[in-house]
């Protein structure tokens, strides 16, 4: 463990004002009139905003004292405004300040050290990491608790430390570093809750329970006696079997039509929350697996989305032994901020274990779920919040269209582009018309995160997890809309 002392930080706190200048220039090609505009606004104030304009939150003031522009501070602050959040997230998540800078900083500013390097926390860590602090497991560190405040806890950590007397017993480190720290605290929970959390909401539906011996083999028996009626010598006993697969079969047959007659109506659109402030964060998790090769597409996907990017938090799961996605996803990053979640070793290694792992230390109150291939148009967070707003809190769940955007490569391509459009753009829309179970598709899928948390989010053990949900959603009372917006998939 590297610890930074204060004294270290003041020789690149004159580097800062170098480097930081520029960068609010390159965000959103800043160089553009109206972005210019913007800036000469908050560095020129008129006459009657002056004072308004001048004032810089407490969470980020300090940071003029360590090299860092007060025009910097001047547009994190606005765009903190506008956005509804705190202006440390603004800074942080536009990219104006990095991790390192922004923590270096508070530390020299407290008078504590900062912590460059990995360093092991309590177990109870996961308990308190919203709160941005933990217990260090070995104190011989010199230190006792491990911080990376943000928000109003910045301003609490500074009134604290300005009213403790003698050795601070806390040092500072980036939230990155601290998130590290508190997943690998204890990863044998943290695997055993990620397997088996369902199983403590309702056992008896957990798939890894299956059938059991009773039912297994009363439906044998059903479907051995079912096969021999239709060769038995006896006609009505063949007319009766032949009667119930025809009524099985038309059964599926007329609730598809049903649920395309449904499709037709028209829904009515909410208004969209156009203002930035009331759009609620939005956690965003992709689990990954040997997909090194689409990191830059992924990336740049997620950068096209049209929602504040302090508002987003994207967590990208992978396995212990999937380096290369992790590097690719190192060397290609999106802009907004994202953690790469290493998922512990434990079984089964499946999609919603992994989905499970990074639901502990989420901070959206929806949550998106998207596959690698995925390219969902830019306004889908927006139109799944104002859809969600809108609706009554039965609504669980929301099913984004996928659309194949390579169908024309071939003939195989061109059925699977046919299929999902009859799938998701008029089946699935009409089964949600009629109130029936939806079964969710295995990406695009946008959920209330308190909704996950009362069926134990995904069943790890289910390889259809995506469907499952669906069900469990509506045993609880819930139920599921589709109208979420479209994302295209490609087929490789």
């Amino acid at each position: 463990m590297n610890v930074v002392p204060i004294d270290s930080v003041a020789s690149s706190a004159s580097q800062i004002k170098d480097e930081l200048p520029p960068q609010p220039f390159r965000r959103r090609a800043l160089a553009d009139s109206s972005a210019i505009s913007a800036i000469s606004a908050i560095r020129r104030p008129s006459p009657s905003r002056a004072t308004a304009s001048r004032s810089i939150p407490v969470e980020i003031a300090f940071l003029s004292g360590h090299g860092v522009p007060e025009q910097v501070l001047q547009f994190a602050a606005a765009t903190a405004r506008r956005q509804g959040v705190c202006a440390d997230e603004a800074l942080l998540a536009e990219g104006l300040v990095s991790e390192d800078v922004f923590y270096q900083a508070l530390a020299k500013h407290l008078n504590v050290d900062f912590v460059d390097s990995p360093v092991d926390v309590a177990p109870s860590g996961v308990a308190t990491a919203e709160c941005g602090y933990a217990r260090v497991r070995d104190p011989s560190s010199g230190f006792l608790w491990l911080f990376a405040p943000s928000g109003s806890g910045v301003f609490r950590l500074m009134s604290a430390r300005r009213a403790a007397k003698g050795r601070p017993l806390f040092a500072i480190t980036t939230r990155t570093r601290f998130l590290e720290a508190v997943r690998r605290a204890d990863p044998a929970n943290a695997a055993r809750d990620a397997a088996f959390l369902v199983e403590r909401v309702d056992r008896d539906l957990c798939a890894r329970g299956g059938l059991r011996r009773g039912q297994v083999g009363l439906l044998f028996v059903a479907l051995i006696g079912l096969a021999v009626s239709l060769y038995a010598p006896f006609f009505f006993l063949r007319l009766a079997s032949a009667l119930i697969l025809a009524s099985a079969f038309f059964c599926g047959a007329f609730l598809r039509l049903f649920a395309c007659a449904a499709s037709l109506q028209r829904c009515a659109d909410a208004e969209p929350l156009e203002s930035e402030a009331q759009l609620p964060i939005y956690t965003i998790v992709l689990a990954l697996y040997q997909e090194a090769a689409v990191a830059r597409q992924l990336a740049r996907a997620i950068d096209r989305l049209d929602y504040p990017r302090a508002k987003l938090d994207i967590k990208f799961v992978i396995e212990t032994d999937d380096e290369p996605t992790a590097a690719a996803l190192r060397s290609h990053p999106p802009h907004a901020p994202h953690e790469i979640v290493v998922a512990p070793e434990g079984a089964p290694r499946t999609k919603p274990r992994a989905l499970n792992v990074a639901m502990p230390l989420a901070r959206g109150s929806l949550v998106a779920v998207f596959d690698a291939e995925d390219l969902p148009e830019p306004r889908q967070l927006r139109r799944a919040a104002t859809l969600f707003a809108a609706s009554p809190p039965s609504v669980a769940c929301l099913q984004a269209s996928l659309a194949i955007d390579n169908g024309e490569l071939n003939w195989m391509t061109a059925m699977f582009a046919l299929e999902y459009a009859a799938l998701f753009d008029v089946y699935n829309k009409g089964l949600a018309a009629m109130r029936m179970p939806l079964f969710l598709g295995g990406t695009s899928n946008h959920f209330r995160i308190e909704a996950l948390r009362d069926i134990g989010f995904w069943d790890a053990f289910n390889v259809t997890e995506d469907a499952d949900l669906g069900l469990a959603n509506l045993r609880r009372g819930a139920r599921g809309l589709r109208r979420a917006g479209e994302t295209a998939h490609a087929l490789v």
